[in-house]
């Protein structure tokens, strides 16, 4: 996977960049890999002082998170293009018990989501605070230290790997999941919902929104219906289906564990399985966190 910025900083594009390429990987358990192939693109636009910067920079971000993902850059392509881009191609081996496959839910299951919603949102938001006339617009809705913070939250979990959640829910009998990225938690969990073996349907009852960003959704420029599910996510977290809410709860708590991604961390919660015709919804009483 790749893309264009999301992040401002260069070094925080390179670590978002290497840990949504892993999500992948991670999302059927493989919390173990081998190997990582980096795609790079250097932008011809740039003057040159700013693009050996930028080049370096990113570059380095995807590095350090690669190491401490316990995978190695073996190689890649490098292009020029009118954008930095930068993203990768991750691989490893497992065997079929350290597998977590994706159609095995279960009605009962409850549903964990890992990292908060509203990248997308949080992405523009960067941007708009350098363009006066959709920060005029946007200030109506939100403060300048709310906009910051919540920025700065966005960040942090994109640049987080889903590696302790997807080694965490082998150890909890995970039934299935996806990482939640492009087509938003509601886009994901249809896709999750449409393969399953059992008659089962997914129910979402909460969304845990990155404070600020909900009021952002549609008033200043497109429509990014985050607070329907659809809002395009990157690197975003698992949405994992656990046998029970006392496990769910075990889980979490394990997840925010100082041995794991620690306190700051935070996880939810979110839906449950229930039987039905392999659909995913909204409940009508969705609540937003």
């Amino acid at each position: 996977d790749f893309f264009s910025p999301i992040s401002l900083d260069p070094y925080v594009q390179g670590r978002i960049a290497c840990a949504n390429t892993l999500s992948d990987l991670y999302a059927v358990g493989a919390h173990r890999v081998d190997t990582m192939l980096m795609i790079l693109s250097v932008s011809m636009k740039m003057e040159e002082a700013h693009r050996d910067l930028v080049t370096r920079r990113m570059i380095e971000g995807f590095d350090a998170c690669c190491r401490e993902a316990g995978c190695t850059v073996t190689g890649g392509q490098t292009v020029l293009n009118p954008w930095p881009i930068i993203g990768g191609c991750a691989s490893t081996t497992l065997t079929e018990k350290d597998l977590v496959r994706a159609d095995r839910l279960q009605e009962g299951d409850v549903l964990v989501l890992t990292k908060p919603l509203g990248c997308q949102v949080a992405a523009n938001l960067a941007v708009w605070l350098g363009d006066a006339a959709a920060w005029e617009k946007a200030s109506a809705l939100i403060d300048l230290e709310t906009a910051v913070r919540a920025i700065k939250k966005a960040e942090a979990g994109m640049a987080r790997l889903n590696r302790n959640a997807a080694r965490l829910m082998l150890q909890f009998g995970a039934h299935g999941a996806t990482d939640v990225t492009g087509f938003g938690l509601l886009g994901h969990a249809s896709n999750l919902a449409a393969v399953q073996k059992a008659a089962v349907s997914i129910r979402i009852h909460t969304l845990p929104i990155i404070r600020g960003l909900a009021a952002l959704e549609s008033s200043v420029t497109c429509d990014y219906q985050l607070t329907k599910g659809f809002s395009a996510e990157t690197s975003g977290g698992l949405f994992v289906a656990l046998p029970g809410a006392a496990v769910a709860e075990r889980f979490i708590a394990a997840l925010r564990a100082q041995d794991a991604d620690g306190p700051e961390a935070e996880a939810w919660i979110v839906g449950e399985v229930v039987g039905g015709d392999r659909s995913a919804a909204l409940t009508a009483d969705c609540k937003v966190l």
